[in-house]
């Protein structure tokens, strides 16, 4: 889902419209699930080489998410609550607006 860009924790949302799952019925904007997947790989993407475990999940969607302009998801580390904890804001831009952010606790 997530492809790289030159800037670092910054990466552009692709997604396969035909995928069973995550469009289950037609859509004419992204689903919130295809927007909280994206938002967890990138944080995994943070985290390192290491595995994770997203444990929390705090989302605020602000306006649709189209199917036909891109949409950058972009990273922000946060302090860590606890030593095998992780806590990062994913922000989803489209068209120069903020479409969703979310914020992630990921367990090592």
């Amino acid at each position: 889902m997530l492809c790289p860009t030159a800037a670092p924790r910054r990466w552009q949302l692709r997604v396969d419209t035909d995928h069973p799952v995550l469009f289950d019925h037609a859509h004419d904007h992204l689903p919130g699930m295809v927007l909280l997947e994206a938002a967890g790989q990138a944080a995994h993407c943070l985290a390192g080489p290491d595995p994770t475990t997203p444990v929390t999940l705090r989302t605020r969607f602000t306006r649709y998410t189209e199917l036909d302009a891109p949409c950058w998801i972009e990273a922000t580390p946060l302090e860590w609550p606890q030593p095998d904890l992780a806590r990062t804001t994913i922000t989803g831009t489209q068209n120069g607006q903020v479409t969703f952010t979310t914020q992630v606790i990921t367990r090592r």
